[in-house]
């Protein structure tokens, strides 16, 4: 069984970026920040029959200004045409 180059160099992309660290709540918040954005944290628990485990804060998705900027729709020179309005007799 012979493999190409290409393939191993794929699968040794894949398998590296399977190996990066995440990061703390404390840098997500600080690089959030930093790019002027709102940090929104996770929190969960383990429940088990024992009872209910601590909560574990996590760090969610950076919610920035940009995320909010609306494109306009392409304008045309035509209004809508409204279909409630009775056609005009001629």
């Amino acid at each position: 069984m012979t493999f190409t180059p290409v393939a191993i160099v794929a699968l040794g992309a894949f398998v590296l970026a399977g190996c990066q660290e995440r990061l703390t709540l404390e840098q997500a918040q600080a690089l959030c920040t930093k790019q002027g954005g709102l940090l929104a944290v996770i929190y969960t628990q383990k429940i088990t029959a024992s009872g209910v485990g601590p909560q574990i804060a996590s760090p969610g998705d950076c919610i920035s200004p940009s995320k909010f900027d609306i494109k306009p729709a392409a304008s045309n020179n035509t209004p809508p045409a409204s279909s409630s309005a009775p056609a005009p007799a001629n």
